[in-house]
């Protein structure tokens, strides 16, 4: 639990501001913390190095911390708590995550005694994925145990994972400490930390299991010297262990590494039981003694918050402290505000992580996450009722299983088809839903918003005065309580219960908005603005509170911004009209990394790379998210129609048309890890656009939906006509659908002459 800072203790840490201890380890203290600056409140947990190991007089240290960090920052995932921030140059250096009030496995286990076995199951297959999650990013553990698992209503949290390699030749033996937990080491780990290997950590999680589900460990003995003789000796103790989960927990003991479930395939084994496990949206089944334990966190955490907001920022926010990483990525994708955990109370034998030796690593970029180990479904998402055209915060048309569940359609629900009302014009496109209202945009930044269920009116807010110049396509952003409008002449904040305005910016005379996107309270917004010759453009990112509209930072690029801005993994990424893509800190707008090649028509994030495609040449090409640099190229062969997806399951799909076959419409699909081909189907006529459900393939054309299976099978393609009246044909052709949304088994499009419809989907 929390426990106030004792009087004359330091208040701040880097850029923030400490409002508890939450523990101590061998290693350091941990911190109840919030920023000082930005618009974020959220709750994160800030573990500074003890002065009295005398890490900060080591030079090779901070060389180690800081590489250390920048390993533990690629690991993403939905039961991981990840690495935001950290300063190896500090006088005492420090690193922040992300904090969730939450018991660890070991106290909950203490309090409310072993874990029901679909508890167990759901757990481990999270843990199982957590694991998949570090080893893709080329870190291990090695310290897996019962409180180093944070506990929340959505499932755990794995802790302290990529940081102790940098302790490993200074803290760990100028103290004496063993690297790894009696009870839950592998019989290689005792052996030597040259023997870990990405097994290891799975050995760990057995124990880790059969603690959840007896109470103790496999290898429980008073005595150190028994415990590491029974746990070489593949002693393990499993007789409390239920039945249905014995076996699989004993093949994570195996003292053969080889032998052992790899994480990938565990998970898949434990989610099989059918407990909601299997995805991230699906309630996780904790008993109800257990859900006991997060109010009661909940509470703890509530109570040191400070009275209003977090100070408000300068008019430019300050730079970030050196060796920061800027803002906490996207964690609006997280169901709940208490974001993730990580904390360790006082431990005796120290967390460790290391590095994978290159030989075990394919491409840290072209590791896709597992089922569950793609990011979280955020404001972007079905999974909460939020859905915006993209899918999901990395734009990769992901839009999770509540796309396609009836039971988060809202109540009432028929098919609908109904004109705009008057007063909105069509010069504007594109649509977002939240909270069961159905907002939709104009060409001067007018909204109109309805009810998802019915199609009626629910209100209408004014955009700016003046003429559109063209039809704009950039669809409206939410974060759950205001809705971002934007028009050709600025971008309006407005209630999203009453569309009330709350804020209003204009774009200076001869600039126009062409891009905005949102993220963890800040709306990012690319102007471009009209100048003199030799370059026609220079481009104006900003960056606003979004529950206010306060800028935050500014920065002019030379040249005009093509597709969306992306925002994910504390960096702002936007593709040149010109060619070339740059990352910006999203905290400051500093420039990260530059590259002038390739050209790019739009970005999409996924798996720790940024994905650059575009209509006028063939293949997706992977980027470093950190250094933008080319890793590879998906797809060389397919020019892309419209924009690819890809998702939780880890397959890439491409709409393109087969020049050799007759100009024939084609979707093709790949293997996001290995880049291998999986299928070739015929499309049907080329989508609007693509989207992901589930374990289906979306396909919006002319009046239709197709969906594919991701499998592949022909056999199961389904197909639906979106039900409409009043339409007519334009330019000889049929209706068609603008970039879709999806909720419950329903598709929310307008068509192209700006009629809004409302169908089935499946």
């Amino acid at each position: 639990m929390l426990t106030p800072l004792p009087p004359g203790h330091a208040r701040r840490i880097g850029p923030y501001r400490l409002l508890a201890g939450i523990g101590a380890g061998g290693m350091g203290e941990v911190y109840l913390a919030r920023a000082e600056y930005g618009t974020s409140r959220q709750l994160i947990a800030v573990k500074a190095v003890r002065q009295e190991l005398g890490a900060s007089q080591d030079d090779a240290f901070r060389v180690r911390f800081r590489r250390e960090m920048a390993a533990a920052r690629a690991v993403t995932g939905p039961y991981t708590a990840a690495l935001l921030d950290g300063d190896a140059d500090a006088e005492l250096p420090w690193l922040a995550t992300e904090y969730v009030p939450g018991p660890s496995l070991a106290e909950t286990v203490a309090r409310r005694g072993p874990l029901p076995p679909a508890a167990v199951r759901a757990l481990g297959a999270g843990l199982a994925r957590a694991l998949a999650a570090v080893h893709a990013a080329e870190v291990l553990h090695r310290d897996l145990k019962p409180g180093n698992v944070l506990l929340t209503p959505e499932g755990p949290r794995l802790i302290d994972f990529g940081i102790a390699r940098a302790f490993e030749a200074t803290v760990l033996t100028a103290t004496g400490m063993i690297v790894g937990t009696p009870g839950f080491m592998a019989p290689e780990q005792i052996e030597g930390s040259h023997a870990v290997v990405p097994a290891s950590d799975v050995f760990s999680l057995g124990a880790v299991l059969c603690h959840a589900a007896t109470g103790r460990g496999p290898f429980d003995d008073p005595e150190f010297a028994s415990v590491v003789f029974r746990i070489s000796q593949g002693d393990a103790d499993l007789s409390g262990v239920p039945d249905e989960l014995r076996g699989i927990i004993a093949e994570c003991l195996d003292v053969d590494p080889a032998r052992r479930p790899a994480p990938a395939a565990l998970a898949e084994r434990l989610s099989g039981s059918g407990n909601g496990s299997g995805s991230a949206t699906d309630p996780f089944p904790w008993p109800s003694d257990v859900l006991s334990l997060f109010a009661e966190y909940r509470s703890a955490a509530a109570s040191y918050e400070p009275p209003g907001d977090a100070a408000p920022p300068p008019p430019m926010a300050p730079p970030a402290p050196r060796g920061a990483f800027g803002p906490a990525p996207s964690l609006e994708r997280r169901r709940l505000p208490w974001i993730v955990a990580s904390a360790a109370a006082a431990a005796v034998v120290a967390v460790a992580a290391v590095v994978l030796p290159d030989a075990l690593a394919d491409d840290p970029a072209g590791a896709p996450p597992s089922k569950a180990a793609s990011p979280r479904p955020d404001r972007g998402s079905s999974a909460d009722g939020t859905v915006t055209a993209y899918g999901n915060q990395g734009h990769s048309g992901e839009f999770g299983t509540s796309a396609v569940r009836e039971a988060a359609l809202p109540e009432g629900w028929q098919p609908w088809s109904r004109k705009k009302p008057k007063g909105v014009d069509s010069m504007g496109k594109g649509c977002v839903i939240a909270r069961s209202t159905l907002v939709c945009r104009d060409g001067w930044g007018a909204a109109t918003a309805l009810d998802t269920a019915t199609g009626r009116d629910r209100w209408r807010a004014p955009g700016f005065r003046g003429t559109p110049t063209g039809v704009q396509e950039i669809p409206p952003e939410t974060d759950g309580e205001r809705v971002f409008v934007p028009g050709e002449l600025g971008v309006i904040g407005l209630d999203l219960s009453t569309g009330d305005e709350i804020w209003r910016h204009k774009a200076p005379e001869y600039a126009g908005v062409i891009s905005v996107t949102y993220a963890q309270g800040v709306l990012y917004t690319a102007e471009f603005h009209t100048r003199a010759a030799p370059d026609p453009y220079t481009t104006v990112l900003r960056a606003r509170r979004a529950s206010t509209g306060g800028q935050l930072w500014e920065t002019r690029i030379d040249g005009k911004v093509r597709g969306t801005l992306l925002a994910q993994d504390n960096r702002l990424y936007v593709a040149l009209e010109a060619g070339g893509v740059i990352a910006l800190s999203a905290r400051t707008g500093d420039e990260k990394a530059r590259v002038p090649k390739p050209a790019c028509g739009d970005l999409i994030g996924y798996g720790g790379a940024v994905l650059c495609w575009s209509v006028e040449r063939a293949g997706v090409s992977v980027l470093d998210g950190g250094t933008l640099a080319l890793r590879r190229t998906i797809g060389g062969a397919k020019q892309p129609d419209v924009a690819p997806v890809v998702g939780e399951r880890g397959v890439l799909v491409i709409a393109n048309t087969d020049e050799d076959a007759g100009l024939s419409d084609r979707l093709t699909a790949y293997d996001w890890k290995s880049g291998k081909e999986l299928w070739d189907l015929p499309a049907r006529g080329t989508p609007s656009a693509l989207g992901l459900a589930g374990d289906r393939l979306l396909t919006a054309g002319f009046y239709e939906i197709r969906t594919v299976p991701l499998d592949g099978d022909a056999e199961n393609i389904t197909q639906r006509t979106v039900p409409t009246t009043e339409t007519k044909a334009i330019d000889g052709l049929r209706d068609t659908l603008s970039v879709p949304l999806y909720l419950g088994g329903a598709i929310f499009a307008e068509n192209i002459e700006g009629r809004l419809v409302s169908g089935r989907a499946l």
